[in-house]
């Protein structure tokens, strides 16, 4: 497969990935949806170094994920908020969350629990869903090419795509207590 530049790439995971695959680029946006607003916050928050905390939050803002704006309160002092763009990625970080409660925490670590505001109630699992609501497995999707599929730097992703069509998914194995790593797997994991 051809080198390129990821911002070249016309598959979306890869640009995706791209913009918000580092560490402090999600955790920035993880620190918004908790309501943290100014640069001094985000940095006693998340012990980042002032020169990585500019450069993303200039990163985000220039993606269209973040806006900044005056803070009512403080005069000429600018805060950071989630444009459209960038409210869209609750799923993502919700899903990133839950999957991290699931595997990497046991029942009596888990940090930070989401509830709706009006009831109270916990939020139910992200999950893929079609249409009517029916839940979604990889063994009820099929991966077919879109509008950008006939450009070169996708012929490698396109063939992959059919040449699972043709052949059928593998198989998937079912969810369940023996492919959850152990509660001390789980430590291990969120140690290092």
């Amino acid at each position: 497969m051809p080198r390129f530049k990821p911002s070249e790439s016309l598959c979306s995971v890869v640009r995706s990935l791209d913009l918000l695959g580092d560490r402090w680029t999600l955790l920035l946006i993880r620190e918004v949806v908790f309501g943290t607003r100014r640069f001094d916050d985000f940095a006693a928050h998340l012990g980042i170094a002032r020169n990585v905390l500019s450069a993303r939050l200039a990163k985000l803002v220039d993606a269209g994920i973040l806006v900044q704006e005056p803070l009512q309160a403080e005069g000429r002092r600018q805060g950071y908020r989630l444009t459209e763009m960038g409210e869209d990625l609750l799923p993502v970080l919700m899903a990133l969350m839950q999957w991290g409660d699931r595997w990497l925490q046991t029942p009596d670590t888990v940090p930070v629990r989401v509830v709706e505001r009006a009831t109270g109630k916990a939020l139910p699992p992200i999950s893929v869903r079609n249409a009517a609501g029916k839940l979604l497995g990889l063994a009820d999707l099929d991966w077919e090419p879109g509008p950008g599929a006939g450009h070169p730097l996708m012929a490698p992703l396109v063939a992959a795509y059919e040449t699972q069509r043709r052949t059928g998914p593998r198989p998937v194995p079912q969810a369940g207590a023996e492919n959850a790593p152990s509660p001390s797997r789980r430590k291990k994991v969120t140690a290092s």
